[in-house]
């Protein structure tokens, strides 16, 4: 009797610790089936070792700390053209999902005129701060003080006393980026000299002639393909080493066996941070809406060094490390200021 009574008490136990752990490991939202969020992600989606990439992480981060499930939150990616941004964007609209989330500035033109549409529904978009619609979240990142950083680093780590800035002249903060990295590296060292660059579709003869000039150290933001990173490593001689500068997650290449050679450090963009954030708010049925530009209707958040950007150096001396870490310090207490 003594044995049986032991053994159902175990059983009883047993039981109870199964039912305990099931009951406090899923997050009740699973269930929930009013959580209706949607991530569209921009061309190649995961897997491209860019945006998408980056963004699922954080994306992954939420699904497991709220038990999100496919019925709770959706993810989608389009083929590129803005006819398929748009009716992706639309079918998502009619499908009932609450928030929906797009993945990279790409979408800006799709997202604006679905939110001018559909003013009922929520939107989101991770790489753009310049949407100023009270239905869109526009999730950015504060480019010019990781632009500094870049020109701490180039001024610091260069043998030469002579860096470059290679930008993009279609990108909207090409400009923005190029004056700060002028500043940061002004900051590191008043007699550095700095060469500047931008290009278009593709690259020619620009990495080349930087070199030409004396650079040593080039911090590029144009990403539209390898080339920069290509042109740099084949400019590499044992009289004259150059050194890459690059920006994550826009650039696919960074974290390549070749990169390795020659990239001494980049600027990280966290999309991850960006897409969690939006995904807890979604679970809270509450949107990121801090002001960006209220002149503009511009509404979100701009990630700095605080919360969500940073600088990482793959290679670099502790008299360069040393730099940039006083100049973040300096940043982040606005003892100097970047531009924006």
């Amino acid at each position: 009797m003594q044995l049986a009574s032991f053994r159902a008490t175990k059983f009883w136990l047993l039981g109870f610790a199964v039912f305990f752990l099931a009951s406090t490991s899923t997050p009740a939202i699973a269930a929930n089936p009013a959580v209706k969020i949607a991530v569209i992600y921009d061309v190649g989606g995961r897997g491209d070792k860019s945006f998408d990439d980056a963004a699922a992480l954080g994306i992954d981060l939420a699904k497991k700390k709220y038990g999100l499930t496919p019925f709770n939150l959706r993810e989608l990616v389009t083929v590129g053209t803005e006819f398929d941004r748009e009716n992706r964007l639309e079918f998502l609209v009619k499908a009932g999902y609450k928030t929906i989330i797009a993945v990279g500035a790409s979408f800006h033109g799709a997202v604006a005129y679905m939110a001018q549409k559909y003013p009922e529904s929520q939107f989101a978009i991770i790489g753009d701060s310049s949407l100023g619609y009270l239905n869109v979240s526009s999730l950015d990142f504060a480019h010019g003080q990781g632009s500094f950083l870049a020109g701490v680093l180039a001024a610091k780590s260069s043998k030469s006393g002579k860096i470059a800035y290679l930008g993009d002249s279609g990108d909207a903060t090409n400009l923005i980026d190029q004056s700060n990295f002028i500043a940061g590296a002004m900051y590191a060292s008043a007699k550095t000299i700095v060469f500047t660059k931008q290009a278009n579709a593709g690259l020619n003869l620009e990495v080349s002639a930087l070199v030409k000039q004396g650079a040593d150290v080039i911090y590029s933001t144009w990403s539209r393909n390898g080339e920069v990173l290509s042109q740099v490593a084949a400019l590499n001689t044992s009289k004259h080493t150059v050194k890459l500068i690059g920006v994550s997650p826009d650039q696919f290449f960074l974290t390549s066996k070749a990169a390795q050679k020659c990239v001494i450090g980049y600027v990280v963009k966290r999309f991850d941070i960006a897409a969690t954030d939006l995904i807890s708010g979604a679970v809270a049925d509450q949107s990121i809406m801090d002001e960006i530009d209220a002149s503009a209707g511009v509404y979100g958040r701009i990630y700095t060094l605080t919360n969500g950007l940073e600088l990482k150096i793959t290679s670099a001396s502790q008299a360069a490390k040393l730099s940039v870490s006083q100049a973040r310090a300096a940043l982040i207490s606005k003892k100097i200021k970047s531009e924006k």
